[in-house]
């Protein structure tokens, strides 16, 4: 990292991103993780900017969020919902941090990283473990720096590299996100109805179908209720929080048809 201005990873970030920094520093500093600091205390880790970046990037989909809600705030879907339930909903079905995982994945940032211990390149080692959401955060707080503190070219950042413009502008996915019920709820309710007691319940991955070509995955989850795993329940989708849904809504037609008693599950 001795001259940031030709720093292989950062160039390669940048061109994946569609960003140059005037400032390589900051952008070396946002893919610099703790644990390769640790190692090289000369270099700043990137956990400060990954909690202002967060902070950047809740403002800007608050105030998206809101611009949209003026929109659709008198469309009948949402007569007996508040401003805040229905955009805190849209927030937390598109926009989280397995979405933001999902975009790292999709360009391969954390092979760019600096996160491994005993090389400078973490694309050289397998031992490598990398959060695409910090990554995604702390660089959105280096854009944010680097533009004076300016939010302008973080917010195109976000709207850009996120897709979140397609996100928002899908009227029909927006209605559905906020009516729809989510099942992890219903399961949740209908067993503490049943049983009086809130159930420990845990979705282990069975599988992680990886699509080579672009780069995207395709989850299949399980599901456990107080350590016990619920054979032939299933679910499936492009990101953990779907296949979540998909095996709690399984999970429920198949409690139903043995009467929410576990013990019968041999």
């Amino acid at each position: 990292m001795k001259n940031p201005e030709h720093d292989p990873n950062l160039l390669e970030i940048e061109k994946r991103i569609g960003y140059h920094f005037k400032d390589k520093n900051l952008g070396i500093t946002a893919i610099t993780t703790r644990a390769y600091s640790n190692q090289h205390p000369e270099c700043t880790d990137n956990q400060a900017m990954e909690y202002l970046g967060d902070a950047v990037l809740s403002l800007v989909i608050a105030e998206l969020l809101y611009e949209k809600w003026m929109h659709l705030k008198d469309n009948e879907a949402f007569l007996d919902l508040t401003p805040e339930g229905v955009m805190s909903k849209i927030r937390q079905e598109i926009v989280n941090n397995q979405y933001l995982s999902d975009c790292a994945n999709k360009h391969d940032l954390c092979k760019y990283i600096y996160n491994c211990p005993d090389d400078h390149s973490a694309r050289n080692s397998n031992l490598t473990i990398c959060s695409g959401g910090d990554i995604i955060e702390a660089l959105i707080a280096a854009i944010y720096l680097d533009n004076s503190k300016l939010v302008t070219r973080a917010k195109r950042f976000i709207l850009d590299f996120l897709n979140i413009s397609n996100l928002l502008n899908n009227e029909p996915k927006l209605i559905e996100v906020v009516v729809q019920k989510n099942h992890k709820d219903v399961l949740i309710h209908k067993y503490q109805k049943l049983n009086r007691y809130t159930p420990v319940i845990e979705y282990p991955e069975l599988e992680d179908r990886l699509n080579k070509h672009d780069n995207t995955h395709h989850f299949v989850l399980g599901i456990c209720i107080d350590g016990i795993l619920l054979p032939g329940v299933t679910g499936e989708g492009l990101n953990k929080a779907a296949a979540e849904l998909e095996a709690a809504k399984v999970a429920y037609q198949f409690l139903e048809a043995i009467e929410w008693d576990l013990s019968k599950i041999h």
